[in-house]
Protein backbone atom coordinates (compact mmCIF):
# COMPACT_ATOMS: atom_id res chain seq x y z
CA UNK A 1 0.00 0.00 0.00
CA UNK A 2 2.74 2.39 0.91
CA UNK A 3 4.78 1.37 -2.26
CA UNK A 4 1.39 2.58 -4.48
CA UNK A 5 1.03 5.75 -2.23
CA UNK A 6 4.47 6.57 -3.29
CA UNK A 7 4.05 6.09 -7.04
CA UNK A 8 0.92 8.07 -6.65
CA UNK A 9 2.61 11.00 -5.10
CA UNK A 10 6.13 10.74 -7.10
CA UNK A 11 3.80 10.79 -10.50
CA UNK A 12 1.92 13.79 -9.28
CA UNK A 13 5.24 15.68 -8.22
CA UNK A 14 6.76 14.80 -11.83
CA UNK A 15 3.53 15.84 -13.44
CA UNK A 16 3.79 19.22 -11.64
CA UNK A 17 6.98 19.96 -12.77
CA UNK A 18 6.83 18.78 -15.86
CA UNK A 19 3.96 21.58 -16.41
CA UNK A 20 5.62 24.69 -14.36
CA UNK A 21 8.53 23.80 -17.24
CA UNK A 22 6.36 24.22 -20.33
CA UNK A 23 7.54 27.53 -22.15
CA UNK A 24 4.64 30.11 -22.86
CA UNK A 25 4.50 30.52 -26.16
CA UNK A 26 6.57 33.62 -27.77
CA UNK A 27 6.59 35.77 -30.84
CA UNK A 28 9.70 35.44 -32.97
CA UNK A 29 10.76 38.95 -34.25
CA UNK A 30 13.08 39.53 -37.48
CA UNK A 31 13.81 43.25 -38.34
CA UNK A 32 13.78 43.44 -41.59
CA UNK A 33 14.39 47.02 -42.10
CA UNK A 34 14.97 49.82 -39.35
CA UNK A 35 15.15 53.87 -40.47
CA UNK A 36 17.98 55.18 -39.79
CA UNK A 37 16.36 57.80 -36.88
CA UNK A 38 13.79 57.00 -34.91
CA UNK A 39 11.71 59.83 -33.42
CA UNK A 40 9.19 57.70 -31.61
CA UNK A 41 8.44 54.02 -30.64
CA UNK A 42 5.26 52.08 -30.84
CA UNK A 43 3.55 51.46 -26.95
CA UNK A 44 0.39 49.72 -25.70
CA UNK A 45 -2.55 52.20 -26.86
CA UNK A 46 -0.63 53.18 -29.71
CA UNK A 47 -2.43 53.87 -33.28
CA UNK A 48 -0.66 52.10 -36.08
CA UNK A 49 -1.00 52.11 -39.98
CA UNK A 50 0.14 49.56 -41.43
CA UNK A 51 0.43 47.35 -44.65
CA UNK A 52 0.98 43.81 -44.13
CA UNK A 53 1.46 40.33 -45.84
CA UNK A 54 0.34 37.62 -43.61
CA UNK A 55 1.20 33.58 -45.14
CA UNK A 56 0.88 30.07 -43.63
CA UNK A 57 4.28 28.30 -42.38
CA UNK A 58 3.52 25.17 -43.03
CA UNK A 59 3.08 25.95 -47.11
CA UNK A 60 3.84 29.40 -47.55
CA UNK A 61 0.55 30.25 -48.99
CA UNK A 62 -0.32 33.62 -48.63
CA UNK A 63 -3.89 34.27 -47.11
CA UNK A 64 -4.28 37.89 -46.84
CA UNK A 65 -1.96 40.87 -48.45
CA UNK A 66 -3.39 44.97 -47.86
CA UNK A 67 -1.79 45.35 -50.76
CA UNK A 68 -3.60 42.76 -52.71
CA UNK A 69 -7.47 42.45 -50.57
CA UNK A 70 -7.67 45.59 -48.99
CA UNK A 71 -8.07 47.87 -52.54
CA UNK A 72 -3.89 48.62 -51.42
CA UNK A 73 -4.93 50.42 -48.81
CA UNK A 74 -2.84 50.04 -45.47
CA UNK A 75 -4.79 49.09 -42.40
CA UNK A 76 -5.32 51.05 -38.63
CA UNK A 77 -5.19 49.21 -35.70
CA UNK A 78 -4.31 49.87 -32.03
CA UNK A 79 -1.55 48.19 -30.11
CA UNK A 80 -1.91 46.29 -27.11
CA UNK A 81 -5.49 45.93 -27.05
CA UNK A 82 -6.30 42.45 -28.78
CA UNK A 83 -7.81 44.11 -31.44
CA UNK A 84 -5.65 42.11 -33.85
CA UNK A 85 -4.17 39.17 -32.56
CA UNK A 86 -2.08 38.94 -29.17
CA UNK A 87 0.84 37.77 -31.63
CA UNK A 88 0.97 41.22 -33.21
CA UNK A 89 0.35 43.11 -29.49
CA UNK A 90 3.68 41.16 -28.30
CA UNK A 91 5.08 41.69 -31.71
CA UNK A 92 5.01 45.17 -32.98
CA UNK A 93 5.97 46.94 -29.53
CA UNK A 94 8.72 49.79 -29.78
CA UNK A 95 8.32 49.88 -33.87
CA UNK A 96 9.67 52.81 -35.66
CA UNK A 97 7.76 54.54 -38.63
CA UNK A 98 9.39 53.27 -41.64
CA UNK A 99 10.53 50.23 -39.96
CA UNK A 100 9.32 46.84 -41.10
CA UNK A 101 8.88 43.40 -39.36
CA UNK A 102 8.71 39.77 -39.93
CA UNK A 103 6.62 38.39 -37.15
CA UNK A 104 6.44 34.56 -36.66
CA UNK A 105 3.60 33.78 -34.62
CA UNK A 106 2.39 30.60 -32.73
CA UNK A 107 -0.93 29.16 -33.02
CA UNK A 108 -1.71 29.74 -29.35
CA UNK A 109 -0.96 34.11 -29.59
CA UNK A 110 -2.65 33.38 -33.50
CA UNK A 111 -6.10 31.70 -34.64
CA UNK A 112 -5.69 28.64 -31.90
CA UNK A 113 -7.69 25.61 -32.41
CA UNK A 114 -10.57 27.46 -34.04
CA UNK A 115 -8.69 28.33 -36.78
CA UNK A 116 -10.17 31.75 -39.33
CA UNK A 117 -10.84 31.44 -42.64
CA UNK A 118 -8.43 29.94 -45.10
CA UNK A 119 -6.26 29.93 -41.78
CA UNK A 120 -6.50 25.99 -40.65
CA UNK A 121 -6.72 25.27 -36.75
CA UNK A 122 -3.37 25.06 -35.17
CA UNK A 123 -1.38 27.38 -37.78
CA UNK A 124 1.61 29.14 -36.93
CA UNK A 125 1.09 32.13 -39.42
CA UNK A 126 4.15 34.50 -40.30
CA UNK A 127 3.54 38.46 -41.36
CA UNK A 128 5.50 40.87 -42.88
CA UNK A 129 4.70 44.59 -41.61
CA UNK A 130 5.88 47.96 -42.67
CA UNK A 131 4.94 50.39 -40.16
CA UNK A 132 4.04 53.82 -42.10
CA UNK A 133 2.33 56.15 -39.10
CA UNK A 134 1.74 56.13 -35.65
CA UNK A 135 -0.70 58.27 -33.69
CA UNK A 136 -1.87 58.68 -29.63
CA UNK A 137 -4.75 56.31 -29.38
CA UNK A 138 -7.95 56.99 -28.05
CA UNK A 139 -7.50 58.39 -24.50
CA UNK A 140 -10.53 55.57 -23.32
CA UNK A 141 -8.00 52.50 -24.66
CA UNK A 142 -5.45 53.85 -22.56
CA UNK A 143 -7.88 54.46 -19.21
CA UNK A 144 -9.45 50.79 -19.84
CA UNK A 145 -6.14 49.54 -19.31
CA UNK A 146 -4.98 51.29 -16.19
CA UNK A 147 -8.53 50.43 -14.46
CA UNK A 148 -8.31 47.20 -15.54
CA UNK A 149 -6.29 45.71 -12.49
CA UNK A 150 -6.63 42.03 -13.09
CA UNK A 151 -5.98 42.16 -17.00
CA UNK A 152 -9.36 40.21 -17.56
CA UNK A 153 -10.45 42.62 -19.90
CA UNK A 154 -13.87 43.37 -18.07
CA UNK A 155 -14.36 46.56 -15.62
CA UNK A 156 -15.33 44.96 -11.71
CA UNK A 157 -17.74 47.85 -9.12
CA UNK A 158 -14.09 47.94 -7.23
CA UNK A 159 -11.75 48.65 -10.68
CA UNK A 160 -14.10 51.89 -11.45
CA UNK A 161 -13.24 54.42 -8.61
CA UNK A 162 -14.91 58.00 -8.59
CA UNK A 163 -11.68 60.18 -9.24
CA UNK A 164 -9.96 58.08 -11.72
CA UNK A 165 -13.27 57.73 -13.68
CA UNK A 166 -14.14 61.30 -13.43
CA UNK A 167 -11.60 62.09 -14.97
CA UNK A 168 -12.06 60.16 -18.31
CA UNK A 169 -15.31 62.48 -19.37
CA UNK A 170 -14.60 66.47 -20.97
CA UNK A 171 -15.16 69.29 -18.70
CA UNK A 172 -14.93 67.01 -15.48
CA UNK A 173 -14.00 69.57 -13.73
CA UNK A 174 -17.39 71.17 -14.17
CA UNK A 175 -18.86 67.93 -12.92
CA UNK A 176 -18.42 67.75 -9.06
CA UNK A 177 -20.53 71.62 -9.27
CA UNK A 178 -23.11 70.21 -11.13
CA UNK A 179 -23.97 66.86 -8.99
CA UNK A 180 -23.53 65.75 -5.50
CA UNK A 181 -20.29 63.08 -5.70
CA UNK A 182 -22.18 60.29 -4.33
CA UNK A 183 -24.73 60.67 -7.43
CA UNK A 184 -21.94 61.51 -9.95
CA UNK A 185 -20.15 57.83 -8.62
CA UNK A 186 -23.21 55.67 -9.04
CA UNK A 187 -23.66 57.18 -12.32
CA UNK A 188 -20.33 56.75 -13.73
CA UNK A 189 -20.11 52.98 -12.27
CA UNK A 190 -23.41 52.19 -13.80
CA UNK A 191 -22.29 53.18 -17.51
CA UNK A 192 -18.94 51.04 -16.91
CA UNK A 193 -21.30 48.29 -16.16
CA UNK A 194 -23.75 49.12 -18.72
CA UNK A 195 -26.46 49.91 -16.45
CA UNK A 196 -27.57 53.25 -17.37
CA UNK A 197 -29.85 55.07 -15.20
CA UNK A 198 -31.28 58.28 -15.64
CA UNK A 199 -32.08 60.47 -12.64
CA UNK A 200 -34.85 62.79 -12.67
Amino acid sequence: MRLFLWNAVLTLLVTCLSGALIPEPEVKIEVLQKPFICHRKTKGGDLMLVHYEGYLEKDGSLFHSTHKHNNGQPIWFTLGILEALKGWDQGLKGMCVGEKRKLTIPPALGYGKEGKGKIPPESTLIFNIDLLEIRNGPRSHESFQEMDLNDDWKLSKNEVTFPFSLSLFPFSSLLPFLFPSFLLTHFLRNIFLNKIYFIV
